[in-house]
């Protein structure tokens, strides 16, 4: 009788351990918003593999000759721009400023564009503010759900101009998939587009030019890094300017995860931001068109901006040649540019000296830069680090899709696609190229 109590308890605590270590794997597939949002926060890990940095290249280092300077071409930024009149709601859709991969390497127009005359307040509050102190008005704050700052912010910034959706409309379209980590700049103008508006995606932003939008009536968005707690690491973020104080040396931003109204010194608005190649989306309406191509100047120019931010990439990486950010950017220049083979070199030199283990969630200028080399390796490799930290990503299948082609592996091709779909039904580029295989 003994034994066969002895034997039951046996049974019964193998079974157990084999519950505990079935539980302990099935936590991992638990979706993370449930995770934050259900399990107490010193449980949290539990349901949290380690990061799984990017890997190293193998490809010879040939990054100095990267460094000889371009030419920069001369732009000046307004402080003195008329503001355009009060934003509402206009049905008009504008074509995409962003130049593709597969054109051929743009003309270089380097005809600098004047900007106009005498001074006005923008739409501000108090109406006393000086000429070093501006703010807007009219937002409506949004704090974010999980993972949501792109639709927040675009609600926020649609919110200036009458728009009346929420959070929740804008990322139905752009991230119907929730565990969706990241919407790109030119899926939120896209999305301001088919709202009424007008939307341009630019980079190599400066705070003057953040300064001369603001004083003319326009709220930009800038994409940016982002460290608001050590214990979540670096990541990408969307923040809109609203305002600024030369006073205290700091802008004004609606921050979908701190809070309304948050200050930003400026020397860490640009830290922050130069991380993205200093990336800013603006909107507007049909009739304040010529008014912000005046403001931004020859860099309305795809080709003339991209140079101007290869430049100042070189200049920066002439002060610290060990700056992963600036050779980052080195190369997502280059690679708009149509050169590759430099683009590839500048992209390898950030990833020797080493990049965050998200920076694939956000840009993806190096997979096309990677896979116009004929680097299909590299694509695979950061692409399956990505997905085994993020499995939700559908630009990863969506590349690793783009190598299965350029392999001949149509089938394999194909699923990948799907994938990609199957986590973001909206991706045009994957149903393009889904498109191009055919049945």
């Amino acid at each position: 009788m003994l034994r066969g109590v002895f034997a039951l308890g046996a049974v019964v605590c193998f079974l157990g351990a084999c519950a505990l270590v079935m539980a302990l794997f099935m936590v991992r597939f638990v979706p993370p918003r449930y995770v934050a949002r259900f399990v107490p926060e010193p449980l949290q890990g539990y349901f949290r593999s380690a990061p799984v940095e990017l890997p190293t290249p193998s490809a010879p280092h040939v990054a100095a000759a990267l460094l000889t300077p371009v030419p920069l071409v001369t732009r000046s930024i307004s402080q003195s721009v008329t503001p355009s009149a009060s934003p509402s709601a206009t049905a008009v859709v504008s074509q995409p400023t962003s130049t593709p991969a597969s054109a051929p390497r743009p003309t270089l127009t380097l005809t600098p564009v004047p900007f106009p005359g005498p001074t006005q307040a923008a739409r501000s509050t108090p109406a006393a503010l000086d000429s070093a102190t501006v703010l807007l008005t009219g937002f409506r704050h949004v704090f974010q759900t999980w993972n949501n700052c792109g639709p927040a912010n675009l609600t926020m910034g649609l919110s200036y101009y009458g728009w009346k959706g929420a959070q929740a409309d804008a990322a139905a379209v752009l991230k119907p998939d929730p565990e969706d980590r990241n919407v790109n700049p030119d899926e939120m103008a896209a999305f301001a587009r088919s709202q009424g508006f007008q939307a341009m995606v630019r980079v190599n932003g400066t705070l003057d030019l953040l300064k001369a939008l603001l004083r003319a009536g326009f709220p930009p968005i800038v994409e940016k890094g982002f460290e608001p707690e050590e214990k979540l690491g670096w990541m990408g973020h969307y923040e809109l300017v609203i305002g600024w104080s030369d006073a205290t040396r700091e802008f004004i931003v609606m921050d979908s995860y701190l809070g309304p109204n948050q200050p930003v010194s400026f020397d860490d608005m640009d830290k922050y931001w130069r991380q993205f190649n200093r990336t800013y989306i603006v909107i507007y309406k049909p009739e304040q068109a010529e008014t912000l191509s005046k403001i931004i100047g020859g860099e309305m120019d795809d080709a003339t901006m991209y140079q101007n931010a290869l430049a100042r990439a070189q200049a920066e990486l002439a002060a610290n040649d060990q700056d992963a950010f600036g050779w980052f950017n080195l190369g997502t220049n280059y690679a708009a540019l149509q050169m590759f083979n430099e683009s590839v070199a500048a992209y390898d030199q950030a990833r020797r000296i080493g990049l965050p283990w998200r920076m694939t969630w956000y840009q993806f200028g190096w997979f096309e830069a990677y896979l116009a080399a004929n680097r299909l390796d590299d694509v695979i490799a950061l692409a399956d680090v990505t997905l085994k930290n993020d499995p939700y990503a559908e630009e990863m299948y969506y590349y690793k899709g783009l190598v299965f082609q350029k392999r001949g592996d149509v089938n394999a091709a194909r699923g990948q696609f799907e994938l990609a779909l199957k986590h973001n039904p909206n991706f045009a580029r994957a149903k393009q190229a889904l498109g191009i295989l055919g049945p």
